[in-house]
């Protein structure tokens, strides 16, 4: 009983063992085939399209190995029938009745007629008769006899048989074509005579010819594939072109471009196309990034340079009353209101450097809850007193066209309108000045103008008028308190509601800048075809 049980321990042992190397032996055959997946799919295109290739290839030739090889075998089986069927029929219908009579197969003496050669009869094959009840005969079988069902003998007999017709029976030493043929006269048969041969040598003719054909075709596919090697590679030329450019292409050369010729094939051009538009996306961004870089820088410098001048100012005029020295009460008046104004200017710079900022961040300025469609001619004649004021004994005039609507911030087109009011009252002269406000419009656009009479803008500045810091003139703007970031703000918030601001002028007579909107919808007009106001 204990040999017994050692046995039973030995046995589970051994059947536990086996299992845990069956288990690592799979856990291993999944890990080599992940990994080869894993080459595989890293692998060139080069060899995927080579593998891909090699298995559509070898597919098609079995493929077609196999139909050849199952038209063949039906054409050769066809054919044999066929020359069985005429053989049989060669004979007469007598003699196969006295070949399957016993007292004719056994008799000394010949037959009543002449009997010739039976060529067909195969070394495993066999000759019989079939009566017209359905009963078989055998004539020649020492191998086996295949028998068909008396029901497809039943149709035979009731509807003849073709010539190329056959069955195919299983026997002892294997599958037999069997041939019959329909012996006396069709209306009213004798029977039928049957004959079998081995479909072994059929068989091997076919197993010889797709031998023959795999040969061939693996000396074929074997050459096609060398030299679809070489064309793969040739085809794939253009593309490591492509790459080859790509890994040279950096910061310093993004004007480089991939030449498209007509003769590429249409997936490499269209690479192509493709590799040179992202090229000329980096470009432009890269582009931009500089620009950005360097608004920033004289950004930074322009705003360092205006802030330094009333800075200075404060820290001089405190630096002379640190001094301890006796002032006058209207010393230290004066001290104290140039103080005050310095103060107020470097105010009044920082907060249209903050305008500024916020004019170009669009969503933090005027995001679309704060638009709302906006007369500018009501807009301009809302804040008449606004204009007067600014514009101070100079005269003023409207023109007003219509009452075009736009769909904006009403605070932001009143900045705009109190920058290009303040800088035409700033550079026209207050004896026999005269600023021109004008609005008009049309189903697509609205305009909005302010004209003056002054000193007007010289032809080389005009370019130049909207960058920030700007001054035509720098000792006269800083006189009057400008900084040059007035029209600056003002095309800032223009571009941010879609539109565009422009400058006219000619050197001494005096300058015009338009202000063009997208309307927000047909623009309605009132009875009269204009108005016009002036104020002096």
């Amino acid at each position: 009983m204990n040999g017994l049980g050692r046995l039973v321990e030995r046995a589970r042992a051994t059947a536990g063992q086996a299992a845990a190397e069956a288990r690592a032996f799979v856990r291993r055959l999944r890990t080599g085939t992940l990994r080869a997946y894993l080459r595989l799919r890293s692998a060139t295109l080069a060899l995927h399209l080579s593998i891909l290739t090699y298995a559509v290839i070898i597919a098609a030739i079995a493929l077609v190995g196999a139909l050849q090889a199952l038209f063949l075998r039906q054409f050769l089986f066809a054919e044999t029938a066929r020359s069985l069927h005429q053989e049989l029929m060669n004979v007469p219908a007598e003699a196969w009745i006295w070949l399957a009579s016993p007292s004719g197969s056994s008799a000394t003496s010949g037959p009543p007629f002449r009997l010739g050669p039976l060529p067909f009869l195969a070394a495993r094959g066999s000759l019989a008769y079939v009566d017209p009840t359905g009963q078989v005969h055998p004539i020649y079988a020492p191998h086996g006899l295949p028998v068909l069902s008396r029901e497809t003998y039943e149709a035979m007999l009731n509807f003849g048989v073709p010539a190329s017709a056959y069955q195919l029976a299983s026997t002892s030493h294997g599958r037999d074509l069997v041939v019959t043929a329909l012996i006396g006269p069709p209306d009213r048969p004798l029977g039928l005579a049957q004959v079998s041969v081995p479909t072994s040598e059929i068989d091997a003719m076919v197993a010889r010819q797709m031998l023959l054909y795999g040969v061939v075709a693996f000396a074929v596919l074997v050459a096609a594939l060398a030299a679809y090697r070489a064309l793969i590679r040739r085809a794939l030329v253009p593309l490591h072109r492509v790459v080859e450019h790509a890994q040279r292409i950096d910061a310093g050369n993004l004007d480089e471009r991939f030449e498209v010729r007509p003769g590429m094939q249409a997936e490499v051009r269209s690479l192509a196309a493709s590799f040179n538009g992202m090229l000329d996306r980096l470009g432009r961004a890269f582009r931009a990034e500089r620009d950005a870089k360097e608004r920033m820088r004289q950004f930074v410098a322009d705003a360092s340079h205006e802030l330094r001048t009333p800075l200075t100012a404060l820290s001089g005029y405190l630096e002379v009353l640190q001094k301890g020295r006796d002032f006058t009460e209207e010393e230290w008046r004066d001290a104290l209101q140039q103080m005050h104004g310095e103060a107020k200017r470097l105010a009044g710079l920082v907060e249209q450097m903050l305008r500024l900022a916020r004019a170009e961040d669009v969503r933090a300025s005027w995001a679309s809850d704060k638009r709302e469609d906006v007369r500018l001619g009501t807009l301009v004649m809302s804040l008449d007193a606004l204009w007067r004021g600014l514009c101070g004994p100079r005269e003023l005039t409207y023109r007003i066209e219509g009452d075009p609507a736009v769909h904006a911030d009403p605070d932001a087109l009143k900045q705009v309108l109190f920058n290009l009011v303040q800088n035409a009252a700033q550079h026209t002269p207050a004896a026999g000045g005269h600023i021109v406000i004008s609005v008009r419009g049309d189903e697509a656009e609205a305009k909005l103008a302010v004209a003056d009479n002054g000193v007007g803008i010289p032809k080389a500045h005009q370019p130049h008028v909207f960058e920030r810091f700007y001054r035509v003139d720098e000792a006269r703007s800083r006189e009057k308190g400008g900084a040059g970031l007035g029209l600056a703000i003002c095309k800032a918030i223009v571009e941010a509601h879609g539109g565009r601001i422009k400058c006219e002028s000619e050197p001494g007579e005096g300058a015009v800048f338009t202000v063009t909107l997208p309307a927000a919808r047909p623009n309605r007009r009132g009875a009269e075809e204009g108005w016009a106001w002036k104020s002096k």
